[in-house]
Formats: C-alpha cells, sequence, structure tokens
C-alpha cells in the first residue's frame, strides 16, 4: 500500500513571507531494495525541487544507505516467530529539510549504540551507528506496539 498526501502552503508568520510545504509518503514494504530506491528517488526530489546547493545525488544516496539500515534493523532483530513482516516507511518534508520514518512491530531498542570497538565489533553491526553518521537528527518513539525510527537531514539553500 502507498499513500501520497500533499497538504497546502501555511505561512510562517516572518517577515518574509515564507511558505512552508508539507507532504508525506507513506509505504508499506517486505523489500529492502525497494524501500532504499524509493528513499533515494524521494530524497533526491526534495532536493531538486529546494534548489539543493549541493550534489543531489550525494543527499539522494545518504537517504538510501539511512533507510536501507534501519530496514534492514527492522528485519534483522524482529521476533523469530514471525516469517513475514511488513516495515513502513515514511517522508516527511519541511521547507528545508527532510524527515524519513521506519515504523516496525518490534520490541523496543536503544538507538545510541555504544562507541565501537572496531576490531571486537560484530560484522553487521553498524546500521545504527552509521544512521547516527549520516543523519542531522535521529530519534526513536514507541507508538502503540510499533518502534518509528525518525530520520532527519536538512539541505541548505542558495
Amino acid at each position: 500500500m502507498m499513500t501520497f498526501r500533499q497538504l497546502p502552503a501555511t505561512n510562517t508568520g516572518d517577515h518574509s513571507m515564507t511558505q512552508i510545504l508539507s507532504a508525506t509518503l507513506k509505504a508499506e514494504l517486505r523489500n529492502s531494495r525497494i524501500a532504499a530506491n524509493i528513499a533515494r528517488s524521494t530524497a533526491e526530489v526534495f532536493a531538486e525541487e529546494r534548489h539543493f546547493s549541493g550534489n543531489v545525488q550525494e543527499f539522494g544516496h545518504t537517504f538510501e544507505l539511512a533507510v536501507s539500515e534501519a530496514f534492514t534493523n527492522s528485519v534483522n532483530y524482529r521476533d523469530p516467530s514471525i516469517k513475514d513482516i511488513t516495515v513502513t516507511i515514511g517522508f516527511e518534508e519541511e521547507s528545508n529539510a527532510l524527515t524519513a520514518s521506519v515504523t516496525d512491530m518490534n520490541a523496543p531498542f536503544n538507538i545510541h549504540p555504544p562507541e565501537p570497538d572496531i576490531a571486537e565489533y560484530p560484522e553487521g553491526g553498524f546500521g545504527l551507528l552509521i544512521i547516527w553518521k549520516l543523519m542531522n537528527e535521529v530519534s526513536c518513539s514507541r507508538e502503540g506496539q510499533s518502534n518509528v525510527l525518525s530520520m532527519k537531514k536538512f539541505i541548505s539553500r542558495p
């Protein structure tokens, strides 16, 4: 299921009369490659529409990697008795930032990974650390029986 809703622009009340556009996109997925591709494409379109002064493809790749890591964690750390998992990814636009959220029905977890000892850290144990390094803001909330991992990246505007 995929839904898209464009919300009307609103006045921020400042003297520049800046308009904030907000849109939400949610998709329920079972495949990390699809999740990563949606993340990259969404981020690239977002950056292009806002005349991002940096590398649009790099901005898209940042979201692709962060969402892919979060999606993979959702699948790898699920209850082993659950055979078929659905992960919901969502995107929310602000005038100067894009937020990706990944929602699953897994047990609560600590989003603050310890500083790794690279020599002792297990292969595949760097997902949250990568997300923290790539994104400007990372948070996790518990909504009912679901974890919602939110990852925000700001853009600079010309």
